[in-house]
């Protein structure tokens, strides 16, 4: 009758557990957002080299297509690649965009390096 005391018993507090390391969020409340992603400051990187005419307007259009992490020469980099449809070079149809993992941009070119 005990080992069935103290089975019911971790069973009940692993059950009662699991909500709260599902849901970290529910800890303090509702879940509250800190900023503009990454890929939107990247976004932001693009319409900024449209601006300045480093870019085509009809970059303005290029849909997200991937976003990867690395680190290159002991530099962490999110990678954020757009694609642009109405660009005929099938070599320039891509943009990559890398950022700071604190949303920093980087740089942004046609071939990743």
């Amino acid at each position: 009758m005990r080992k069935l005391t103290l089975i019911l018993a971790a069973a009940g507090a692993a059950c009662l557990a699991a909500p709260v390391a599902a849901h970290p969020e529910d800890e303090f409340g509702s879940f509250s957002r800190r900023g503009p992603s990454t890929a939107e400051l990247a976004q932001g990187a693009v319409e900024r080299l449209i601006s300045e005419k480093k870019l085509p307007a009809s970059w303005s259009g290029a849909k997200l297509v991937g976003f990867d992490f690395r680190t290159k020469n002991g530099v962490d980099q999110y990678v954020v690649v757009f694609e642009n449809a109405a660009i005929r070079q099938p070599a320039k149809r891509k943009l990559y965009v890398l950022m700071t993992p604190s949303g920093s941009f980087i740089s942004a070119n046609h071939r990743l390096i």
